[in-house]
């Protein structure tokens, strides 16, 4: 069994993949596109361009939900983060 296939089973709620675009408000002006790759109630796997560098912290806004969610950090790979949703 791979890590990832470990990770999926250990995940607490079921994520829905998706094809979307969301934007990244970093700090206080600036702002960076990103792709929703799957998405949960409790999080989501974005995909950002390279040489982008997300902070611990930011927010999300993007047409599959209403208003922004402020995101936490918790995994990065390659171009892929992992986000909880605070």
């Amino acid at each position: 069994m791979y890590a990832f296939e470990v990770e999926a089973l250990d995940r607490r709620e079921v994520r829905c993949q998706v094809e979307a675009v969301g934007r990244l408000r970093i700090g206080w002006r600036k702002w960076v596109t990103c792709e929703i790759r799957d998405i949960s109630c409790g999080g989501a796997r974005i995909a950002v361009a390279e040489g982008v560098d997300l902070p611990e912290q930011f927010v999300l806004t993007s047409c599959l939900f209403d208003g922004e969610r402020v995101c936490m950090r918790r995994w990065e790979f390659g171009s892929e983060t992992g986000v909880e949703f605070i």
